[in-house]
């Protein structure tokens, strides 16, 4: 799991949310969800902002776990 995945699935657990009341607030399945949380997917820049305002979280914040994800995924890859 990934930062962005564990940001997700707390961010989602602490508003009481399920994983499909989440995915139903974005117009995504539960199972992209899933893959974000458990298997560390990242979402495009504007579905990040999407689920950060559908989790009330700080879109900035949410930005940088994903970038900060994602740039360890590419140096891990080299």
């Amino acid at each position: 799991m990934t930062n962005f995945g564990i940001l997700i699935k707390q961010s989602r657990e602490n508003l009481g949310l399920t994983v499909r009341a989440l995915a139903d607030a974005i117009g995504k399945s539960p199972g992209y969800i899933s893959r974000i949380e458990v298997r560390g997917e990242i979402p495009s820049v504007e579905l990040v902002v999407e689920l950060a305002a559908a989790l009330k979280g700080n879109a900035e914040q949410f930005l940088e776990c994903a970038k900060n994800d994602s740039m360890q995924r590419a140096t891990n890859e080299v």
